[in-house]
């Protein structure tokens, strides 16, 4: 059997992605995922404009996939009753349906927002920074330092991008 490093990076994220998420062909789009959020620290590929149409159109239909499948897998009776928690009182369990279809209609947003703004203010204060690099030398090795932030930064939301797709597939 071949095996590469690329390979054991797409083994290890597996393993992270492996809950409940049988699909491959949703698992190496979410492996894609982490690829661009890390690839958007090389330079010269972020674009503000490119970063956001990818990630309405990465992340909105994958979101909007899973709404879908939930919904035509049963009925809209069975689509709602699971947001009301078990052993919600009666009188509560419409407010409480209430809150969780807004929030169940919000998470794309949040979805498509949060890395956009956080990895966009790490590429825009890199920028800044570098621009000043050629006047301090510790401005570089801030700069260093930054880069290992990001790349961090671009994990962290991959899995958060991740945690939220699995708990509106679970919820």
């Amino acid at each position: 059997m071949f095996v590469s490093r690329s390979f054991g990076v797409l083994s290890l994220v597996f393993s992270v992605m492996g809950r409940n998420l049988g699909d491959f062909f949703y698992r190496l789009v979410l492996f894609g995922l982490l690829f661009s959020f890390l690839s958007l620290r090389l330079p010269y590929v972020y674009g503000m404009g490119g970063f956001s149409v990818f990630i309405l159109f990465l992340i909105f239909p994958m979101f909007l996939c899973l709404f879908f499948s939930r919904m035509f897998d049963g009925s809209m009776s069975e689509f709602f009753s699971c947001f009301v928690p078990i052993g919600t009182p009666l009188w509560m369990a419409p407010f409480v349906c209430l809150a969780e279809t807004l929030s169940y209609v919000v998470r794309p947003v949040v979805l498509m927002m949060r890395p956009f703004v956080n990895l966009s203010a790490g590429a825009m204060g890199g920028y800044a920074l570098g621009l000043m690099s050629f006047l301090n030398f510790w401005v570089v090795v801030f700069l260093f330092l930054l880069f290992f932030y990001e790349v961090f930064v671009a994990v962290v939301h991959w899995f958060i991008v991740f945690s939220m797709l699995s708990f509106s597939e679970d919820h």
